[in-house]
This record gives structure tokens, C-alpha cells and sequence, in this order.
């Protein structure tokens, strides 16, 4: 019983957590740091670890982490703060039961295998959508999110309709507002597959010498979301961007066409 209890104490607080960010190398886009992708490498390990123990404790063998997510959507949102503009990146991971589900919407001659046109129109029948499902809201005001680029679908080299795993990522930046102060609340909202168990985590970054925190989610795994209720993803900036010239405030991100993966 006392080793049970110290490997929960060991893995319990991480799977609370569960948003801390190992440093990663920064890459540009549309003349801004692209946001960095969270590393979960280690995740399902320890919640493979305090399922066990919670099974032992409770008398019963749960079942691996595996088989527990094949059910969850997972969303990675980041968010980067400037003083031109707020970097919206939104990562959807869809594990073995989502994937395939979408993999068939996808596959338009029912032929078991995916091809690129239909791939894009999958995407353009989505994309509407997708952009009116992310909202943004800085200090509890709605502010105007306009999209980036065009989404980006990775089928993570398998092209088969079946159980796999894929990723889709949005792209937008809203203007900073002007009145930014400290402690205002910028809070991303989510209403991507809200039927679906989601396994959430927050990024976030600051230039030109904005601070922002990530408010820590009371648990990543989530039920189906209730109806018209968003998923929120709360950031809390401690000190807000400098003042840049007026000349450098009018440009805007250049925009660029979607990367698309090679077919098969």
C-alpha cells in the first residue's frame, strides 16, 4: 500500500497539470515565431502509471492508456501575444475511434483509401465551420479572430480508411488591443467536436516584452462538452506587450497557402 501511495504522489501532480512545455526550437511563419508545439512524450507513461495504482488500490485492472484515448479528441491550443497581434494555433489530434469516424466522411468513392482531392474537399466543406468554432475573448471582450492561413491536414503517412491517427491544425491572429493591461484574461473558446472526450493543454508565449501565464485547466480530460458551452482555454497576461511605432501597428501577417503533405 505505501509503494501505491508514493507512485501516486509521484504521477498524481503531472496529470493534474498536464501543459508544461519542454523548450523547443522556434520557427518563423508569416514573419512571427511559430508558435512551438507541445512534447507529450512522457504523458501516457505516467497516466499508464497512476491508472494501475488507482486499479490496485480500487481492486481492479483498468484499462491501458492506450485503450482509454482511443475515445478522446485531443486539442492543443497556443497562444502568442504581441503588440501588433495575438497568434492564434489551434491542433486537433484525433486518436483511433475519431480518426477512423472522419477517414470515412472522407473517403467519397468508398474505395478503402484516401486521395488528395478528396482530402481538400473534406477540408473545404469544413472550413467555414471550423473558423466559427474558435472565438477569442481579451479581458471579456469579443475580439475579431481572422484566419491565417488555411488548415493544414496531416494523415501522418497512412492514407487508409481505418483506425489510425491524424492531426489537424487552424491557424488565426486577431489585433492586440490597444488598452491591454496586466491581469486581463485572454480566454480562447472551443467549440471543435464538442460531442467528443477532449484531452486538453494551453501554450503560450510573449514578444516584444509581453508575459503571459497559462490558468492551469482543473483536469485535461474532459466529457462531452455541454450544449453552446465552449471549451475554454484561459492565458493571463502579467505584463503586456511595449508600444511599437504607429507604421509597424498597420501591417498585417502576410498570408500564405496551406503545406500539403505528399500522396501516395
Amino acid at each position: 500500500m505505501k509503494f501505491a501511495l508514493a507512485w501516486l504522489a509521484r504521477f498524481g501532480p503531472d496529470f493534474g497539470r498536464f501543459g508544461s512545455y519542454p523548450a523547443a526550437r522556434p520557427r518563423r511563419f508569416a514573419g512571427a515565431l511559430r508558435p512551438r508545439r507541445p512534447a507529450f512524450a512522457r504523458w501516457p507513461n505516467r497516466l499508464g502509471a497512476l491508472l494501475l495504482v488507482v486499479g490496485w488500490l480500487g481492486g481492479a485492472v483498468p484499462a491501458s492508456p492506450h485503450e482509454v484515448l482511443v475515445q478522446y479528441l485531443q486539442h492543443r491550443v497556443a497562444v502568442t501575444l504581441g503588440a501588433r497581434h495575438v497568434d492564434v494555433t489551434v491542433e486537433l489530434t484525433f486518436f483511433e475511434d475519431g480518426s477512423e469516424h472522419e477517414r470515412e466522411h472522407m473517403d467519397a468513392d468508398g474505395d478503402g483509401r484516401l486521395s488528395r482531392a478528396e482530402t481538400d474537399a473534406w477540408l473545404r466543406q469544413l472550413e467555414p465551420r471550423l473558423a466559427e468554432a474558435i472565438t477569442l475573448r481579451v479581458d471579456g471582450r469579443p475580439v475579431a479572430l481572422i484566419p491565417l492561413r488555411a488548415p493544414e491536414l496531416d494523415l501522418l503517412g497512412d492514407w487508409r480508411v481505418g483506425r489510425g491517427h491524424h492531426r489537424l491544425t487552424l491557424f488565426f491572429f486577431a489585433s492586440t488591443p490597444a488598452d491591454l493591461a496586466a491581469g486581463a484574461e485572454v480566454v480562447v473558446e472551443d467549440r471543435l467536436w464538442p460531442k467528443v472526450r477532449a484531452l486538453v493543454a494551453l501554450q503560450v508565449e510573449g514578444r516584444d516584452g509581453a508575459r503571459l501565464e497559462a490558468v492551469p485547466f482543473a483536469d485535461s480530460l474532459l466529457p462531452p462538452a455541454r450544449e453552446r458551452e465552449p471549451r475554454m482555454f484561459k492565458a493571463r497576461v502579467l505584463t503586456p506587450p511595449r508600444a511599437v511605432p504607429a507604421a509597424e501597428l498597420s501591417r498585417k501577417p502576410r498570408r500564405r497557402g496551406s503545406a500539403q503533405p505528399p500522396e501516395p
